[in-house]
């Protein structure tokens, strides 16, 4: 009888896996490649356990199952932890045969066996309280929501929105470094943060407070050294929004409002409101410190990361850029961008893989789920959906990823010496 699922190493009977020769070598640091050859007496062994067992596999299943068995026992006897896992060098691959030996190589990163030294940490810490004047602010905002609109043309205020084209472009680009076909931008308060694609652009809201309606409007934006965005830090850049149509919004009645949330009177909703903008503060509170603790941490820690993976995230990088934006090669400048961003990546991942290993930190169901809920609180949407997101794009080891850097974040608060930012 045939059965074609495979089988792990460990439902097998014993064999004797000490057997199996493996050299290794380091190759260039932090990598090593694990070079295996199994014996004919073994791979006869192996294949008469299977068999015995009332299995029948091809060829490949064999040539699978045994480089399973020799993976395992490379990892048991180099005896070194890994950020990325071992990497079969798949032209390597000998053919499966019962009268030749079986051989075939990998190669795998390696991290640091030593501890590292972290004094402390600073960090700045942003404060809020929040009081009336600012659940004031966002009852009239939740009022602008079930507002009625209306198109106008005349000088812009709070609460209007515009519909159009945006595209933010840095000098000497032919094309813009954000495009954002169908954007909807709704103009700030004095004392609100303006965000666009994820950029924080507090500069923009006094330019558009007072500006006269046209089908095309054009900003300038300067950017300091410190700007969370690495390609736009000390740069200047144009924003320009085309196709533009203006909308007004009056505002509903706070009645109105009471009765789409189902709240039973005004003083309730302040509460509500009250609670979900210092929870809102909070959480960019410590989205704000998280980032100054790696910013530190990579400046502060020397880790061997390794560069095969930075080449191999590199061109991952570069792909993607290219099918977003039909292109067929990308500039100078898009390729060091790509490169430095393939590096803080490779960096990050391997420096949490040292904080989980060191801490023996482990992320469980429930705080995956306390993660999309964070992303989910931050998109105003429910945290189901953000999971269904993450899930349909086979992305759930992000999910767990960012849960992993909170909980460092959590794990190196009693190093972080804090001072009130200004």
């Amino acid at each position: 009888m045939s059965n074609n699922s495979q089988t792990n190493p460990t439902d097998l009977p014993p064999i004797d896996i000490s057997k199996i020769n493996i050299n290794i070598v380091e190759i260039e640091a932090p990598d090593y490649r694990l070079d295996f050859e199994v014996p004919v007496d073994l791979i006869a062994e192996i294949t008469t356990r299977i068999k015995s067992g009332g299995l029948d596999y091809d060829e490949k299943q064999m040539g699978n199952l045994i480089i399973q068995v020799c993976l395992d026992e490379g990892m048991s006897r180099f005896d070194r932890d890994s950020a990325w896992g071992t990497r079969l060098l798949n032209k390597s691959i000998g053919r499966y045969s019962n009268d030749e030996p079986f051989t075939f190589s990998a190669i795998v990163d390696t991290l640091p066996e030593k501890d590292f030294s972290i004094d402390s940490i600073p960090i700045k810490r942003n404060q809020l309280s929040v009081d009336d004047e600012l659940v004031d602010i966002e009852l009239l905002e939740q009022q602008l929501q079930f507002g009625t609109r209306t198109e106008f043309m005349g000088k812009l205020a709070h609460g209007d929105e515009i519909n159009c084209k945006t595209t933010i472009t840095l000098p000497g680009e032919e094309e813009p470094d954000v495009s954002i076909e169908e954007c909807s931008i709704r103009i700030p308060s004095d004392s609100q943060k303006f965000v666009l694609a994820g950029l924080p652009l507090e500069q923009l809201g006094p330019q558009l407070r007072g500006c006269q309606c046209a089908e095309e409007l054009s900003f300038e934006l300067d950017f300091p050294e410190d700007y969370p965005a690495r390609k736009f830090r000390g740069n200047k850049a144009t924003l320009v929004l085309s196709n533009c149509t203006f909308i007004r919004i009056h505002p509903s009645t706070i009645e109105h409002v009471l009765e789409q949330y189902g709240t039973t009177n005004e003083a309730i909703l302040r509460t509500q409101i009250k609670m979900s903008l210092q929870n809102n503060f909070d959480r960019e509170s410590t989205n704000f410190m998280l980032h100054q603790m790696y910013s530190y941490l990579f400046e502060n820690i020397e880790l061997p990361i390794s560069k095969r993976m930075i080449n191999k995230k590199f061109e991952t990088l570069c792909k993607k850029e290219l099918e977003a934006t039909g292109k067929e090669e990308l500039t100078d400048a898009q390729k060091i961008t790509m490169m430095n961003n393939a590096e803080k990546g490779v960096k990050r991942h391997t420096l949490n893989a040292w904080f989980q290993r060191t801490f023996k930190m482990k992320i469980s169901e429930d705080e995956i789920d306390k993660q999309a809920a964070i992303i989910a609180a931050e998109r105003r949407v429910r945290p189901a959906d953000v999971k269904d997101e993450f899930l349909a794009n086979d992305q759930v080891s992000a999910l767990a990823s960012m849960a992993l850097e909170r909980k460092i974040f959590d794990r190196l608060k009693d190093k972080m010496i804090f001072t009130d930012a200004t």
